[in-house]
């Protein structure tokens, strides 16, 4: 009894010890926090490929500017989570991870977005990254990547900033509550064709009822007025009947129109995402980075993307038509350029085009 008496007493007394340490280590830590000043801001930047956005002293004043510039402070004033937010802010930056060190440094990982076009079209001036992430210009420097111009109109507004598969997708849902509400807008209409209905067969359904001293003349009187009045009923059926389902048929064709628009938009997200494999394409490919300057885009949400390329040899436009087999067009100009221009002079045409499947059409 005694034993077992003893050993509870030193376990308690182990406890106690432990807890006695870790109350005490975290007293020594908050004053260690509390007191450490920061000394330096260490950034580490990755990704960006050979044209980078931003560098560190692009970050640097990204803080400055909005007031978190954590040197000088201590550890335990310094808003690790609200710099972080801060950095994740800059469209440049894909993540960021800020943390502090015990010898009163800030230690900040990022990863930042590469560019593969810029696209300036009509009102617009936003950086596309191979993921599809758009970002307005405005936020980093100017890097070397081919240019899109024209006159096409994209799905989100010059001043978005994110995927172009998440506009997609909110337009889809938003397409989506219009069609749901258009449904919603037939049920009153559907139950006014049951009223309607109900209607003619109270009128369909009654009959003459001849008393005992009902001549036959009065009958027929009667049995006739009954019939013009069943006649006038189907007749005042028919029409409102016609009238109902042509408000439905109305209410189907806007439906049909909201479909029809989603698959537009589907459509659109398929060029965009042919357009970065395409730009991909020309970024790994030495010659033809080297090749493309500027791409000349048009169309819209009702109108496919229609593609021209500008080079870099030659006086000539490239057209390239849909996004449809892009990198087979490349194959097809590639080896026009080694089979054909080589040997005819490359100021001879003043347009090359590549719209139809294993056709290289010059003027």
């Amino acid at each position: 009894m005694l034993r077992r008496i003893g050993i509870y007493a030193g376990f308690a007394l182990l406890w106690a010890l432990v807890i006695g340490v870790v109350i005490c280590a975290e007293r020594l830590t908050d004053e260690h926090v509390a007191k450490t000043t920061i000394t330096a801001t260490e950034i580490a930047i990755t990704g960006g490929g050979r044209n980078p956005l931003i560098d560190r002293e692009a970050i640097e004043e990204w803080l400055a500017m909005k007031g978190l510039t954590p040197d000088g402070g201590t550890i335990a004033n310094t808003d690790i989570a609200a710099i972080e937010q801060a950095i994740l802010s800059h469209s440049a930056v894909a993540s960021a991870n800020v943390y502090t060190t015990y010898n009163g440094r800030v230690k900040i990982d990022i990863s930042q977005r590469e560019p593969i076009a810029r696209l300036r079209v009509s009102g617009y001036d936003m950086y596309l990254t191979g993921d599809g992430f758009i970002m307005p210009a405005t936020d980093g420097r100017s890097v070397l990547v081919p240019v899109i111009t024209g006159d096409y109109k994209p799905l989100f507004d010059p001043a978005f900033k994110g995927y172009v598969r998440d506009v997609v997708r909110d337009s889809i849902a938003a397409l989506d509550r219009s069609f749901e509400a258009l449904e919603a807008a037939k049920l009153p209409h559907y139950e006014a064709l049951q009223e309607n209905n109900r209607n003619l067969r109270k009128v369909t359904s009654q009959g003459v009822e001849r008393g005992i001293f009902t001549s036959d003349e009065e009958y027929e009187i009667l049995a006739e007025a009954l019939k013009e009045k069943k006649s006038s009923a189907r007749l005042a059926h028919s029409i409102r009947e016609r009238d109902i389902r042509e408000q439905i048929a109305a209410i189907e064709a806007q439906q049909a129109e909201v479909r029809h628009t989603q698959k537009e938009v589907r459509r659109t997200e398929e060029d965009v995402e042919r357009l970065i494999g395409l730009l991909l394409h020309i970024r790994e490919d030495r010659f033809w980075s080297a090749e493309v300057v500027q791409l000349v885009a048009t169309g819209d949400l009702s109108h496919p993307l229609q593609l021209e390329m500008v080079p870099r040899s030659g006086r000539f436009l490239v057209d390239l038509g849909t996004t449809e087999r892009l990198e087979a067009k490349l194959r097809d100009l590639r080896r026009f350029y080694s089979n054909g221009l080589d040997n005819v002079g490359w100021d001879r045409y003043k347009s090359i085009s590549l719209r139809y499947e294993g056709q290289v059409v010059c003027r």
